[in-house]
Parts: C-alpha cells; sequence; structure tokens
C-alpha cells in the first residue's frame, strides 16, 4: 500500500527497526541454464538490409535433403503420355493428391485450398496469402511438367509465408523481409516490363524455383 501525507517523516521516525537473515536464491537452474531459457523467449533479430534479399539464383540453394522418393507413383501420373489420357476430374485429383503430400512433408500448418482461374498462359498460379489458396491456371491442365512445376513453386511460397510469421532462424528472416519489400514486375501501358530482374532473383523467387526443380520429372 502506498501512503502521501505531509506526516511521514515523524511516522518513519517512531517505526522501529528490525533486520532479517535472507537467505539466498535457491533454484535448480544454473546461470547458462536461465540464460539460455530467456534467449530462447526473447528472439534476436539479425541484421540486414534490401540487399540481402537481391541477385539469388536457384543455383544458390539445394534440396538435396528434401526426400521425395516415396512420391514416385504420384509423381508419375503427370508423365505427359500418361496425364493426356486423363479426364478433366482426373487431373485435378492429381493435382490434389500431390498438393496434400508437398504441403505435409514442407511441415504446412494447414494445406492450401486449390482454386482453379482462368487467365493468360503467362500466369501459370499463385498463391493467395491471405486466403491459404494455391490458384492455378486452368491452361496449366494441359501442361503436366510446368503444371507440377508451379504447384511445387506455389506451395514453397506457401511454406515461406508460415516462417516468417514465426521466425526461429536467419532465413527464417530473410523470407520476413523479403515478403515485406516483395519485389514485383511492373507492366506499363506499352506491354513492356520494368522490374522483373529484381523481380525474377529475389530470394523467395529464385528458391522457390530451386525448390520446384526437384520435380522435374526429366531429371
Amino acid at each position: 500500500m502506498f501512503r502521501f501525507d505531509d506526516n511521514i517523516s515523524n511516522e518513519i521516525n517512531n517505526v522501529e527497526t528490525f533486520s532479517i537473515d535472507m537467505s539466498s536464491f535457491d533454484t535448480e537452474f544454473s546461470l547458462e541454464e536461465a540464460k539460455s531459457f530467456w534467449e530462447a523467449h526473447f528472439k534476436q533479430i539479425p541484421e540486414m538490409s534490401i540487399l540481402d534479399i537481391l541477385c539469388y539464383s536457384e543455383y544458390d540453394f539445394s534440396f538435396d535433403d528434401f526426400d521425395i522418393s516415396d512420391m514416385s507413383d504420384k509423381l508419375s501420373r503427370f508423365d505427359e503420355e500418361r496425364w493426356n489420357g486423363y479426364s478433366k476430374n482426373e487431373k485435378l485429383d492429381a493435382v490434389e493428391s500431390v498438393v496434400v503430400d508437398i504441403s505435409r512433408k514442407l511441415g504446412l500448418s494447414e494445406i492450401p485450398k486449390i482454386c482453379c482461374f482462368e487467365d493468360e498462359p503467362e500466369n501459370c498460379g499463385c498463391y493467395y496469402e491471405g486466403q491459404n489458396v494455391l490458384g492455378i491456371n486452368y491452361l496449366q491442365l494441359e501442361d503436366p511438367k510446368e503444371l507440377l512445376n508451379t504447384i511445387a513453386h506455389e506451395l514453397r511460397h506457401a511454406f515461406q509465408r508460415q516462417r516468417a510469421d514465426d521466425p526461429h532462424n536467419d532465413i527464417d528472416y530473410i523470407y520476413l523481409m523479403n515478403l515485406k519489400n516483395y519485389i514485383s514486375p511492373i507492366i506499363l501501358h506499352n506491354g513492356e516490363c520494368i522490374l522483373y530482374t529484381d523481380y525474377y532473383n529475389q530470394f523467395v523467387e529464385a528458391e522457390a524455383r530451386a525448390f520446384a526443380n526437384l520435380f522435374d520429372r526429366e531429371e
């Protein structure tokens, strides 16, 4: 309880002083253990600049430890000769099946919903992060190789967003920096495109391309 009074000095003078021997604070944690505990709860954000997200190539990344050997049967459905014999519903079923498998291997907390749209062939697909939706151009259903590449590429973007939302290491913070400063190409009224090189070579795009290359059926 706090007291604020003009006569506080008189009260202090009339107080009988006493002392108590306090034993040292006893804990089963060592100083190093306590330090590790608090470091885990207070994340240190690494210093970085916009330069840390620029000028990357897919050859800067390796996914040798990402095992997809158990997906052979499902991936074989995207072989062109087999694919051409499928109905539209069978193709969509193959898409859904591989989306589920890749999402689980990436450790996504929620598997993105699949949405097909109609657009120019240059727009293969996209990841709508706000809705957690994987968008696929209907035209991609006629090109199984490009379709599989698009699925893997966009699911990697879903992974990047998930990691950026709860960063734990330097790569996660690069995701966060890049997604906060994402570079989109700008199409001018005359059809010319600017910033395409910066868009293409930014960290999240180059890494997503490298990941998608794992699923190249010709390799």
